[in-house]
C-alpha cells in the first residue's frame, strides 16, 4: 500500500501533533516501512527556512538520522529522497485511541490459568 494511503488510514486511528519539537515521538514513513523515532534536535540549516531534523530511529540497532527539511515536511507533508516518498509526523501520545465497546477483556480472563491435558495414545503403551 502506498505511503499516502497508509498515513490517511493512520490519521483515522491515531492522533498526531500539528508541530514537531525536540523530545517528540515521531512516526517516520519510508519505502522500507514505518518506524518510530525520537527527535533529538531541530537546528537551523544554512539554507533559509530549512532545518536539520536529527532523530534516533527506534530500530535494532538504533540509528541516528539527520534530514534537512522544511517545517511542513516535519509535520506530515510528503517529500522525496532519491525519488521515493517519505514522511515525518509527531505522535500525540497524550491522546490515545478510544477503545470500542466490548473490545475490553476482563482481568479475570487475562489471568485465568491455562491447563494442559496430556492425551496418551493406547498404541504407544504397547
Amino acid at each position: 500500500m502506498e505511503l499516502q494511503k497508509i498515513l490517511g488510514t493512520l490519521k483515522e486511528h491515531m492522533t498526531f501533533k500539528p508541530t514537531t519539537e525536540p523530545g517528540d515521538v515521531i512516526l517516520v514513513g519510508m519505502p522500507s516501512g514505518l518506524f518510530y523515532g525520537i527527535v533529538r534536535s531541530i537546528d537551523n540549516n544554512i539554507k533559509k527556512d530549512w532545518f536539520n531534523l536529527s532523530f534516533n530511529l527506534l530500530v535494532i540497532p538504533p540509528a541516528e538520522v539527520t534530514w534537512i527539511l522544511r517545517v511542513p515536511q516535519m509535520t506530515g507533508e510528503f517529500f522525496t529522497i532519491n525519488g521515493e516518498d517519505h514522511f515525518v509526523i509527531a505522535v500525540d501520545a497524550t491522546k490515545l485511541p478510544k477503545k470500542k465497546p466490548g473490545a475490553e477483556i476482563s482481568m479475570e480472563k487475562k489471568l485465568k490459568k491455562r491447563t494442559l491435558t496430556l492425551v496418551k495414545d493406547d498404541a504407544e503403551e504397547k
